[in-house]
């Protein structure tokens, strides 16, 4: 997206779902579930491709579940430590899709990435873009939608990037 189709008062908005995860056993919680060696791998290199895809980020909001917040390390690693992850539980599997509306209301920076988990994000673009729950779409691990807000809060989806083009555009860099 060019900075020219950007208006003034428009924010854009990252959803990236997390990497690959360890399985889920009765043995662990879900929160404390990190991501294996490949997902930490491959959310390097997707977290790089996401830097070229956004490279004027402001910030990052992740869900407090641990393979969440490892994503969003791998992103702030990516931007060079020029933003933080901050934590917040509207995120969380247990979020209502309300709570996902409000943080976004609440964020006051430009270029965002948010982090999250399926089917929450996929649930919360429905919300935000006003379609009904019918429509069906899901993010890989490691995907991520790309969400223009306007002035006048109608968000638009720009674009769907799957894990294997975001490691593409790592390589580019």
């Amino acid at each position: 997206m060019s900075e020219e189709e950007f208006g003034e008062h428009d924010r854009f908005i990252i959803l990236l779902r997390h990497g690959i995860a360890e399985e889920r056993t009765g043995e662990m919680k879900d929160e404390d579930r990190s991501l294996t060696a490949e997902g930490h791998a491959r959310m390097k290199q997707i977290a790089r491709g996401l830097e070229q895809a956004l490279p004027k980020a402001n910030a990052i909001y992740s869900s407090p579940l641990l393979r969440a917040v490892q994503t969003s390390r791998w992103v702030e690693k990516a931007y060079r430590s020029r933003l933080s992850v901050n934590i917040t539980d509207a995120l969380a599997p247990a979020a209502t899709t309300q709570q996902f509306l409000d943080l976004v209301a609440s964020i006051k920076e430009r270029r965002t990435v948010i982090v999250g988990h399926e089917p929450n994000l996929s649930e919360n673009l429905r919300a935000l873009l006003g379609l009904g729950a019918s429509q069906s779409i899901e993010l890989k691990k490691g995907g991520c939608y790309g969400v223009r807000v306007g002035a006048d809060g109608v968000a638009v989806l720009e674009w769907l990037l799957p894990p294997r083009i975001l490691r593409k555009l790592a390589e580019e860099e």
